[in-house]
């Protein structure tokens, strides 16, 4: 354990059990060593914790410092018993999603390790209050307060989702903090999802009473399933109350599904019936009925701000970052300015907030003084007020010295009229529009400026204009004075052009027969190469179908011997002598003596496993040497070898005993097919559809045997040839054995 000591702060580092006493080797004072990990000032990685400010579902936060960098952070340390792969991976997920968004109303991630067990993630420290803290305080939230709460969360989420397609997936007050600046950050993406990520019977994850229809059904959720649950946290706060309330997770998601929340405005806190609309409409069952998306939500509530902010002017833009709190006082106008903005809606009059307010205090000092004071007094008041009412705003001095920062530039013979020009016209937007006696002159000592300014624009402008068409005409000038000379010039060098232009077309001719002929022999070159292709391919051809036909041959011979063990081993050695291009040509073929030795071994040698097992409704008594004994009615037992019972019933015995063996029903037919003698039938050729390379390979053999017979004793071959057409009546394999024997039949 690592901790930093209470005296001198130095760090210790020990392996003495917790709460163990400790001389500290710096100061030498003695300490104890933390009972657990997590206490004041004990170090995980590079920060100390100070205090504990908060826990959730999956951890707790501290107050820590971050030593290397000697900052203030929030340290959030994944609960000891949830230190499992899946809470790991989303702890992980977590703080990496939220290192990739850097947002004024998102909690920043910054570092995120793991040390001796214990998985950590690091944040920027607010100071300041969750949500949920305000509304236990309050109670419930002023309309346009609430309003710039929301619309500063839903900036946050508008830029999760451009950035990186994210949905939160647990917006509530729990997860908004307001710093002690008044700026709102959106805190918690544990929960956070990429919209790509979402898979079918995903595990459904939130908090009920902030969650969507879409949410408790498992549905694939997009942007607008923030903005539901946006609109939850928006009722509660302008109504101090939940709209859906219940015991238990059903009962809450099924008023989620059915109930509808009391708007608003019927529920008589003043709130007006546009504020209730936008309310419900977040908070629409379908996501088609909410808004479209997070822009077209911010957008409305700005112009719902319109009408509910004391000054309007003061509302944050769309996609404005808002990094100060809202100065309500500020913000709130004279019952006479609202007057007048209701007399004149389309005149809004810049007035400087200092300007007005010495006004008002030379208005009531003059009242004053003419209702109480002698007249003595008044004189002396007068005097003071008049000097107060003439006493200068503060941004009087602002706009001299940037005035005073112009006529510098302006005495400097380099710089561009155009630049100062601009910068004057800055400075005149700073002006109010009621100005003081000195802001006036200011104001047309600019004025005259500008006016200069342009004069002087205009007058580069068109010396500059004159420049350039006096370089035009010496330009002009020089060309015709050389065009002459080049044109005599030019008409010799077309001369030369011309004799070069015949000799090329003498030299293009010869090459074009040169071309032609070499094309020729590329082509006659080309032939060659693609008969040479044909005969290497047709050689290569021929020499696989003879050594697959010996090697055919050979196992047949294996195979007929019931050598399955030598059989499997020459597959195996040939297999070693061949391109790896014939791998799985052999692998099939060794597969296939593998599962017959298999079958055969398990019936000959006897098997313990299908004792008391029945057989075409005979329960077997005992397997030996490839005889099968079984029980007949009357306690008689009887005895047959295992091939004459039918492929049917040895699968279904199989199927009880050895199901690994059985496998494939096709395959099996077959093998037992096989092992009954019974190669060229057709259930082998459909359960193994190679072994018909096999058996072409014997029936050549065989008709090669017999046309070598022919050649000294025709009687015998025409013998021999009856045979292999009697056997082969009704096989597939009949037209072949005509085509290759047709010479003979014809010779006998």
């Amino acid at each position: 354990m690592r901790f930093r000591c209470q005296f001198c702060l130095s760090l210790i580092e020990t392996s003495l059990k917790n709460g163990a006493p400790l001389d500290c080797k710096s100061c030498g004072r003695k300490t104890f060593v933390p009972k657990s990990p997590f206490e004041q000032n004990c170090v995980i990685d590079d920060f100390v914790i100070s205090e504990k400010i908060g826990k959730g579902s999956v951890g707790t936060v501290y107050k820590a410092v971050q030593l290397s960098l000697e900052r203030q952070v929030a340290l959030k340390i994944l609960a000891p018993e949830l230190t499992n792969p899946k809470v790991t991976a989303d702890f992980l997920r977590e703080a990496r999603a939220a290192a990739k968004l850097i947002h004024a109303n998102l909690v920043q991630s910054f570092a995120v390790g793991e040390e001796n067990g214990v998985c950590f993630m690091a944040m920027n420290y607010i100071s300041g209050e969750s949500l949920k803290a305000k509304l236990l305080r309050e109670g419930r939230i002023s309309v346009d307060e609430a309003l710039h709460i929301v619309q500063q969360v839903a900036e946050a989420l508008y830029y999760a989702w451009q950035e990186a397609k994210l949905i939160h997936r647990d917006v509530k007050p729990d997860n908004i903090m307001i710093t002690a600046e008044g700026v709102v950050k959106l805190t918690d993406l544990g929960l956070a999802i990429n919209q790509a990520e979402w898979v079918e019977d995903m595990e459904i994850s939130g908090s009920p009473s902030y969650m969507s229809p879409e949410q408790f059904a498992g549905e694939k959720l997009d942007l607008r399933s923030d903005i539901y649950s946006l609109g939850i946290t928006l009722y509660q706060m302008l109504s101090g109350e939940l709209p859906f309330k219940a015991e238990t997770f059903q009962a809450v998601a099924q008023q989620h599904f059915n109930d509808t929340a009391v708007p608003l405005h019927r529920l008589g806190l003043g709130i007006s019936l546009r504020v209730s609309n936008l309310v419900k409409k977040m908070m629409e069952k379908l996501p088609d009925d909410r808004f479209r998306d997070m822009e077209a939500l911010i957008k409305e509530i700005w112009h719902v701000r319109q009408t509910t902010a004391p000054n309007k002017y003061l509302v944050p833009d769309v996609h404005t970052i808002s990094i100060a709190r809202l100065d309500y006082q500020l913000q709130s106008k004279s019952a006479q300015n609202q007057e007048k903005e209701q007399a004149q809606p389309h005149a809004h009059v810049k007035i400087s907030e200092n300007t007005r307010k010495l006004k008002n205090r030379r208005d009531w000092l003059f009242w004053s003084m003419v209702t109480i004071f002698p007249f003595p007094f008044i004189i002396l008041i007068a005097a003071v007020i008049i000097h107060a009412s003439n006493k200068e705003p503060d941004e009087t001095a602002f706009i001299e010295d940037r005035v005073a920062l112009l006529e510098k530039k302006l005495a400097n013979p380099n710089m561009p009229p155009t630049a100062l020009a601009v910068e004057a016209t800055r400075i005149m937007a700073i002006f109010p529009d009621e100005r003081t006696q000195k802001q006036d002159v200011l104001y047309w000592k600019l004025k005259n400026y500008i006016t200069s300014l342009e004069s002087t624009k205009k007058a580069a402008e068109f010396e500059e204009k004159a420049d350039y068409v006096k370089s035009l005409e010496f330009q002009l000038k020089e060309l015709l004075s050389t065009k002459a000379g080049n044109d005599n010039k030019l008409a010799g060098e077309i001369k030369k052009t011309d004799s070069r232009i015949k000799a090329a077309e003498s030299t293009i001719a010869d090459m074009t027969d040169k071309m032609k002929e070499l094309g020729d022999k590329i082509k006659d070159e080309e032939k060659q190469k693609l008969n040479l292709a044909t005969v290497i391919s047709k050689q290569q051809a021929a020499h696989e179908k003879y050594w697959k036909a010996d090697i055919l041959s050979n196992l047949y011979k294996q195979f007929r011997a019931d050598d399955y063990a030598r059989a499997e081993a020459y597959l195996t050695y040939k297999r070693s002598l061949h391109m790896k291009d014939y791998s799985a040509w052999f692998n099939s073929y060794i597969e296939w003596i593998k599962h017959l030795r298999e079958l055969d071994e398990y019936f000959d040698t006897g098997n313990s496993n299908v004792v008391g097992k029945n057989l075409e409704g005979h329960r077997i008594t005992m397997v030996n040497y490839g005889n099968i004994y079984f029980e007949e009615k009357g306690g008689v037992i009887k005895s047959r070898n295992w091939h004459e019972f039918s492929a049917q019933g040895l699968y279904d015995l199989l199927q009880k005993a050895k199901p690994e063996l059985a496998g494939n029903r096709k395959v099996f037919d077959a093998d037992i097919a096989c092992l009954k003698g019974n190669i060229f039938s057709p259930e082998v050729i459909e359960g193994r559809p190679y072994i018909k390379e096999l058996c072409l390979a014997v029936i050549d053999s065989t008709i090669e045997s017999i046309l070598i017979v022919a050649v000294y004793d025709k009687n015998q071959a025409a013998a021999a040839a009856d045979n292999l057409l009697t056997m082969f009546r009704n096989s597939e394999f009949m037209p072949v054995i005509k085509a290759r024997l047709g010479t003979l039949i014809n010779q006998i």
